[in-house]
């Protein structure tokens, strides 16, 4: 999906939920994918779009959270998308990791308002994972921040990941392969 999708199939939700008479605001952040898509603009597609609950403790087994699945289940039926194609898989991940960062609010989307987080945020949760499809993600946050050394993407990463997950995940490993 492109850009436009995106904001196609969450205003989509959006609709929804407030059909379900849903109407105090859902907030999520947007990360992954539909992060670089929208807000890095380095590339042209993503196969799904990645968010965080901002505030789990309220949502979690709640009705709410119910009415929003059902909504996004109703959106991948009639838009014909693939199950997982709004996905909140790395919700518990981000927030052991270590603290939220400022949020700018992106888009609302009826009661759905979508927040993104700083560049840094992002190149520390892609640093952490330092998959293959993330490196040319790495490499162009890395260029637009100006991180052109291992000390300063060790600062970015001790910012947003705690230690335990830093050393659980082998953090230092992964900056030595971008910072060798």
């Amino acid at each position: 999906m492109n850009a436009q999708d995106i904001q196609h199939y969450l205003s989509l939700v959006g609709k929804e939920l407030q059909a379900m008479g849903v109407g105090e605001p859902i907030r999520l952040l947007l990360i992954g994918g539909g992060y670089m898509l929208t807000q890095v603009r380095n590339r042209t597609a993503t196969g799904d779009i990645d968010v965080v609950w901002m505030y789990p403790e309220i949502y979690a087994d709640s009705e709410i959270y119910q009415l929003f699945e059902a909504a996004t289940k109703l959106v991948a039926d009639d838009e014909r998308l693939g199950t997982s194609w709004l996905s909140t898989d790395g919700s518990d991940f981000v927030f052991a990791a270590g603290p939220l960062p400022k949020m700018k609010l992106w888009m609302k989307f009826e009661v759905l308002h979508v927040y993104f987080p700083s560049k840094d945020f992002i190149l520390a949760h892609k640093l952490i994972a330092a998959r293959e499809k993330d490196i040319p993600d790495i490499q162009v946050l890395c260029a637009q921040l100006g991180i052109d050394t291992r000390k300063k993407a060790q600062k970015v990463l001790d910012k947003y990941i705690s230690q335990e997950i830093q050393e659980n995940n082998h953090a230092a490993d992964k900056l030595d392969i971008f910072f060798s």
